[in-house]
């Protein structure tokens, strides 16, 4: 896609399938629509990356739409009209990260934010070994391997972390998911 770093990270013209509140498709919507209202109820991914311990996060880029600059879980984005939630997730961690691994579903939930409403399917990736992804700029400004004990400094200190991703860390330490590396 060529553009501004905005629109490449952004993609307002990409069509998203429109989903109902029990997750059935009934129409699409570009995806500008839906960052500001949250009647068009759609899909998005998050991904856990994670290694003895350690999650995966990603500061957004600046040129984000959505809560730029803040720290968010290690992949994060939307299913594309038609999509199975599990193949976005995969592109995005391509895309974001240039990561090419498996992933597994740990949860599907209904989120209802101030300026849009979807359905996060989370999963997790275990990384292989000391792998370090390659970030698309465009999309994400740094990335950092974090602990429990960090995260919690992390905290402390005021760190932006999105309440999405928040939620999902305290899951991941909290042992509510079965995930293995």
């Amino acid at each position: 896609m060529s553009g501004t770093a905005a629109d490449r990270a952004n993609n307002p013209d990409e069509i998203l399938d429109l989903v109902d509140e029990d997750d059935r498709v009934i129409g699409t919507v570009r995806k500008a629509a839906t960052d500001t209202d949250p009647s068009l109820v759609h899909r998005e991914v998050a991904i856990l990356v994670h290694r003895e311990g350690q999650l995966l996060w990603q500061l957004r880029s600046a040129a984000k739409t959505v809560m730029p600059l803040t720290w968010d879980v290690a992949s994060a984005g939307h299913v594309g009209a038609g999509e199975a939630p599990e193949v976005a997730a995969r592109r995005e961690l391509r895309e974001e990260l240039g990561l090419d691994v498996a992933v597994v579903a740990l949860e599907r939930r209904l989120v209802r934010a101030p300026g849009e409403t979807y359905f996060a399917h989370v999963f997790a990736a275990a990384a292989p070994g000391r792998v370090e992804p390659v970030i698309d700029a465009d999309e994400v400004a740094s990335i950092e391997w974090c602990d429990e004990a960090g995260y919690r400094r992390w905290q402390a200190d005021g760190r932006p972390l999105s309440p999405v991703g928040r939620e999902l860390a305290e899951a991941f330490w909290s042992g509510r998911w079965e995930v293995s590396g």
